[in-house]
């Protein structure tokens, strides 16, 4: 599999962390206790994380109106027109439907008339696993090309996060709200076609038993889990996570990276997901590879499952990727899942 393109279109309004801030003062009105050193230590946790900025829709933006130009932009540079698009796989959390996929939606909205659709979610995961997959479908003879596209656009209002997670009561809550405030908005479209089998290796693991850790339950959820005091702590359909204790239960990110076998002097690049560039930046000295990690994270936020194809898209656009470089792919996502997967551009 060859990655033809990655596009990226990213939503208009810078947010800094004192926006974030005042934000939170506004809507925390019955906030009991000390709510400045709680905005204080909020607000630090966010700086020593890395983050600067993030972005977010204005009023006048829509996320179709992104995925739009994500995937336009991604088939600029191909001979490739959307009708002649085999496979679309919608990828991520973000999404106006639990019925039927979003990826039916999208196709027919964005002219992807003769694809097959599907999605795949699995979190923060779910662009990894999606091209892992399609790899495979390549590999099968299905396909010739397929469009992976993802609208991680989270902070709608009456969405899973704004502004029901930016509502405190006390304390105790930004033990499991704190990644709230972490989170931007991004679309992006990734333009793959079934070339070179050899090209790409995945490597995962899996750490089921800390699932409850990051959640956005559902009514009912109840019936299909063994529920813990952890699920659902910010109630049905919002975003729950516990952002310390994921980061405490990533080891296996330096487990999955030693499964790869390609040598570190090979390596040119290093996309990760980005939920923390000092995170990140402590595994990588862990790995031996923190001079060739490329972060998004503080001008960009956590963009969930968009993380990794926006940092190559913007990597390419910067001239920090080039074509012919082997980049790697490094994930920790909800789940738990882990990652690594390596590519020549």
């Amino acid at each position: 599999m060859l990655i033809k393109n990655v596009a990226v279109s990213l939503p208009s309004r810078v947010v800094s962390n004192e926006e974030v801030v005042d934000l939170i003062r506004f809507h925390s009105s019955g906030f009991e206790g000390d709510v400045d050193r709680t905005l204080r230590t909020i607000k630090t946790l966010l700086d020593r994380s890395g983050l600067v900025n993030r972005r977010w829709c204005g009023k006048h933006e829509s996320p179709i109106d992104h995925v739009a130009m994500a995937t336009r932009k991604a088939l600029s540079e191909s001979y490739l027109r959307p009708e002649q698009i085999e496979l679309f796989i919608f990828v991520g959390i973000g999404r106006g439907f639990l019925e039927p996929g979003n990826s039916h939606m999208m196709a027919s909205a964005l002219g992807f008339v003769n694809a097959e659709c599907f999605d795949v979610v699995d979190a923060c995961m779910s662009w990894t696993r999606a091209m892992s997959i399609a790899d495979s479908l390549f590999k099968a003879g299905q396909y010739r090309n397929a469009m992976i596209v993802n609208a991680e656009f989270n902070m709608l209002d009456g969405g899973p996060l704004y502004p029901a997670n930016f509502e405190l009561k006390n304390h105790a809550q930004v033990e499991y709200t704190l990644p709230s405030f972490t989170i931007g908005e991004a679309a992006t479209a990734t333009l793959v076609v079934a070339k070179e089998p050899d090209n790409f290796r995945f490597e995962f693991r899996g750490k089921p038993e800390v699932s409850d850790l990051c959640t956005i339950p559902i009514p009912g959820y109840e019936g299909f889990c063994h529920p813990s005091e952890r699920i659902g702590k910010n109630g049905d359909m919002r975003f729950t996570s516990y952002g310390h204790d994921l980061h405490k239960n990533s080891d296996e990110l330096i487990d999955v990276f030693a499964k790869l076998a390609v040598p570190r002097k090979d390596i040119d690049i290093v996309f990760t997901h980005a939920s923390s560039k000092a995170a990140w930046h402590g595994y990588g000295v862990k790995a031996g590879i923190d001079d060739k990690m490329y972060h998004v994270y503080p001008d960009t936020g956590n963009l969930v499952s968009a993380s990794i194809p926006a940092a190559i898209s913007l990597a390419k656009e910067s001239g920090a990727l080039k074509r012919g470089d082997r980049a790697l792919c490094w994930v920790g996502s909800a789940g738990m899942s882990f990652n690594v997967s390596s590519f020549i551009f």
